[in-house]
């Protein structure tokens, strides 16, 4: 059985981690991968390293006459390929296949992945397409479900993103960061793990991180992530200015997370918006830390209960302070809230709990 995937991203985002254990999922259980994406993009890169078979489509196509070839290249792909199954990720996808199926005749079964940014518009080319041509939808989370409360979808799945459990548990660092980066060895590490960016709240962060210093000196902070467009000098002169200098460190973007997670004692986020899939939480929890994460998006559906982390008001950074100061001066609640992050991990998110979730969808949708 034979499946084409079109997806269309020009970046390693929440998406592509998606898209890509997806694609790696469906190859698990089976299934032929056809891959259409642009080339020279991270994703298309780790799917030629797999050695799936990739086609160089470029999607977004604002020209008519390179949009109407993308049209003929695919449905010619479907029929030279013998596909069975369609699943576009990107809107432009999702149009194509809609437009295959409905002009050409080719009743092959689509299921949307629904991982776009933006929600659909709410027009009667749209409701067509969702509600009468798309036969199945998967969506990241509850939170992306509600952005299509316009449409009549009632096929479909809530499927979080997969992680491989083993990668962490089993894992082992070849050096010891706390004394490659000179932390403190008596210290709660509270770490912080994104790009530095607006979305990820980096400067409410800090006021975050200086309440909890004010009241406790058994706290140190790390915050690493790729330099984007917030720079390090100005994040390092806000820690300046708040005089916690002492207690909190940046750190660029790792090679590997797991190194940096492994002498973590607790996760912190600090996102404003995005987050629909929220895979830092995922890898927090998974290596049985318990996390401090705003009420965005995906994120309480990945934590769960009060038993496995807590979770603050979006703009509350006092209510962030107290819980991190709960865990910090209660070792016995930090441990049984990091137990219980792992086994929500093990028990709701491993690559074989989503490889039988995709693999029950795609058995029973013909």
């Amino acid at each position: 059985m034979k499946i084409l995937v079109l997806y269309q991203s020009s970046w390693w985002n929440a998406a592509a981690y998606y898209t890509y254990n997806l694609v790696k999922s469906l190859n698990r259980i089976g299934y032929e991968i056809i891959f259409t994406c642009k080339k020279d993009t991270p994703i298309a890169t780790k799917i030629i390293n797999d050695r799936y078979k990739i086609i160089n489509i470029n999607l977004f196509e604002n020209n008519p006459l390179k949009f109407f070839g993308n049209i003929k290249k695919v449905k010619q792909l479907i029929i030279d390929d013998k596909i069975d199954y369609l699943i576009p990720i990107s809107a432009p996808g999702h149009i194509i296949t809609g437009l295959i199926k409905k002009v050409f005749n080719i009743q092959l079964p689509i299921i949307k992945v629904c991982l776009d940014n933006m929600a659909p518009t709410n027009n009667i080319l749209n409701k067509y397409l969702h509600n009468s041509l798309t036969d199945y939808f998967i969506f990241p989370g509850e939170s992306t479900k509600i952005k299509y409360k316009f449409f009549l979808i009632d096929k479909y799945s809530i499927i979080h993103a997969p992680i491989n459990i083993n990668q962490f548990t089993d894992f082992k660092s070849d050096i010891d960061l706390k004394e490659h980066f000179q932390i403190p060895k008596n210290k709660i590490i509270v770490s912080f793990i994104g790009r530095f960016s607006p979305e990820k709240g980096i400067f409410f962060l800090l006021d975050i991180i200086s309440t909890v210093l004010s009241k406790t000196d058994k706290a140190f902070f790390i915050l690493s992530g790729s330099e984007e467009q917030i720079k390090y000098k100005d994040v390092q002169n806000k820690i300046d200015e708040l005089k916690i200098t002492s207690n909190v460190k940046i750190i660029n973007k790792v090679d590997d997370v797991r190194a940096l997670i492994s002498i973590t004692d607790i996760g912190l986020l600090s996102s404003r918006i995005s987050e629909y899939i929220c895979r830092i939480a995922m890898e927090f929890m998974s290596f049985k830390k318990p996390i401090v994460a705003p009420n965005v998006n995906v994120i309480p559906e990945v934590v769960g209960s009060i038993d496995n982390g807590f979770i603050y008001n979006l703009n509350d950074f006092n209510e962030a302070a107290d819980y991190l100061l709960k865990l910090i001066n209660d070792k016995e609640l930090l441990s049984k809230m990091g137990l219980n992050s792992s086994e929500i991990m093990k028990n709701n998110y491993d690559d074989s709990i989503f490889d039988n979730k995709i693999k029950s969808i795609l058995e029973n949708i013909r």
